[in-house]
């Protein structure tokens, strides 16, 4: 079975997670998997940060896409709040393709604490010994402001200090993109919440999808 996908994320860096979305798709099922993240600047019209007219404009620049990931950080210890919006503007705009949510509890960064040998090869120092300190996957949904923490963990990692130190904190948008386009999926992340619960329903998404092909 194909999947085509698009990806409505809160913003540019959210795109690496397209390929571990296609990577879980055909884990899941797929036979054939294509993930993208809508060109909103190919519509005439502005379109807004709310995930209704999201929704909307990336469903009128890929029509022939048969799901639909949404991602929306927690900001919060609770996703329900996040689960709710994204599927009432799924109700509201009448969105006849499958739909997944993609909610981090609290944050992406949330994600990206739990590779130690990912995080030492991003911070340029792979065989740093200075302790991270990084939580286990069943308390890393309890760390409060986790990009906070996670700009924190690669300072210590780098063994930087003065000026170069300095450039390197300026360099966490390069160094959080990164970080998830090399996020391991099937190792500690696979125990957090939030990842199982993403896996859970996208599994019943493509079960769907194949039940009418």
């Amino acid at each position: 079975m194909r999947i085509h996908f698009v990806l409505v994320g809160e913003g540019p860096s959210d795109d690496g997670l397209i390929p571990h979305l296609e990577n879980l798709c055909i884990e899941l099922g797929a036979t054939e998997v294509t993930g993208i993240a809508p060109d909103f600047q190919r519509l005439e019209r502005p379109v807004r940060r709310t995930v209704l007219d999201k929704l909307q404009a990336a469903r009128e620049l890929e029509p022939t896409s048969n799901l639909f990931f949404v991602h929306r950080d927690a900001d919060s210890r609770d996703p329900s709040p996040r689960y709710r919006e994204i599927s009432t503007a799924a109700s509201s705009c009448n969105l006849e393709s499958a739909w997944v949510a993609v909610v981090p509890v609290q944050e992406t960064e949330a994600w990206l604490l739990l590779d130690e040998i990912v995080i030492r090869a991003v911070a340029g120092h792979p065989r740093g010994r200075n302790p991270l300190g990084l939580p286990r996957p069943h308390e890393v949904e309890e760390v409060s402001h986790p990009k906070e923490k996670l700009k924190e963990v690669l300072v210590v990692a780098s063994e930087l200090s003065g000026r170069r130190l300095a450039k390197f904190r300026k360099d966490f948008p390069n160094h959080r993109r990164l970080l998830l386009q090399r996020m391991a999926t099937g190792g500690a992340l696979s125990e957090v919440n939030s990842w199982i619960r993403l896996r859970s329903e996208l599994e019943q998404a493509i079960l769907g999808l194949q039940s009418e092909s």
